[in-house]
């Protein structure tokens, strides 16, 4: 189960034995208040240990109300399985994203299989499903899939909250792809008049109409452009320990700065630099150019260094 979830649930229980032992004493029910006092003391070892313990696989709890939530009967399947479907693309986006430094800009999205998530329960008692990682063996550090988890619900949050900022930063970190799955997923949201509440690990996200109004808004407004066919020719410079360069540009005027690829930085960056004779030349070089587009605001560009063309004599 989701550690706050568990977590939840345990603290109800403990308040239940607490009121219920409030009516029990040692004289006047020593049978009975051993037995609550014992079981409180279990049910605290249990919350202890669940705190010290870290939540080391991918999970979330996604909980539904509003429009589509029919009484106390239902939820609407069609409406629940685009949610899911919602939101597991926003995953496997996040994750390749991460993996290559790119969804890609068209076709099948890569390493789509190591971030599928699994449906694992119904939650009782509300309208709600819990999806979990499906990978079974053990581990004893934080997986890939469980930190995409965590961006997944930092890029929701950063979408809806009030700090303008948050959106503007998200931006610079996402590509025309993950955008368009955080629309999409908003836009269902707002169209059926549905709230929902994402709980992961210990976060608990509750986003309301005006939430939903905002990200949708927000997300719709916005536009990002890429090219990865981009050359530029200038004088190199790479900082390998934030994986970032610098390329002053022949006209002695521009300077343009940005990051290196993940795939650059796995498979050629070590033997650069050991090479020796590439900082400091002047290259053709292919960047990838972002551009990031909003209403009543000047575009703004930026670069991934993809690979090297050739050098400039």
């Amino acid at each position: 189960m989701i550690k706050k979830l568990a977590l939840d649930s345990l603290t109800a229980d403990l308040a239940n034995i607490d009121y219920l032992l409030l009516d029990r004493t040692a004289q006047s029910d020593p049978v009975g208040h051993m037995q609550f006092s014992q079981r409180k003391e279990r049910i605290q070892r249990e919350i202890d240990q669940l705190k010290a313990t870290p939540e080391l696989k991918a999970s979330v709890g996604l909980f539904f109300s509003g429009g589509p939530v029919i009484g106390s009967k239902g939820i609407k399947a069609d409406f629940v399985g685009k949610a899911i479907e919602g939101f597991q693309d926003l995953v496997a986006k996040q994750f390749a994203s991460e993996e290559t430094g790119s969804t890609g800009s068209r076709g099948p999205i890569p390493f789509k299989q190591n971030s599928d998530l699994l449906l694992t329960d119904m939650v009782r008692g509300s309208v709600g499903v819990v999806l979990e990682e499906a990978g079974q063996n053990e581990t004893v550090t934080e997986t890939q899939l469980k930190i995409v988890m965590d961006h997944v619900a930092d890029a929701i949050l950063s979408s809806s909250g009030v700090n303008a900022e948050d959106f503007e930063g998200l931006l610079e970190r996402i590509d025309h792809r993950y955008l368009t799955s955080l629309a999409n997923l908003f836009t269902l949201l707002d169209d059926e008049h549905a709230l929902i509440r994402i709980v992961e690990d210990m976060r608990d996200i509750q986003l309301g109409e005006l939430d939903i109004k905002r990200a949708r808004d927000r997300l719709d407004s916005a536009q990002i452009d890429e090219d990865d066919s981009s050359e530029f020719s200038g004088r190199l410079y790479l900082l390998p320990a934030h994986r970032r360069f610098e390329l002053a540009l022949l006209d002695g005027l521009t300077t343009i700065y940005g990051t290196i690829s993940p795939e650059f930085a796995k498979t050629k960056l070590n033997e650069i630099l050991l090479d020796g004779n590439v900082v400091g030349q002047t290259w053709k070089v292919r960047l990838h150019t972002r551009t990031i587009s909003r209403p009543n605001r000047e575009p703004k560009i930026t670069y991934t260094l993809l690979g090297l063309i050739e050098e400039i004599h």
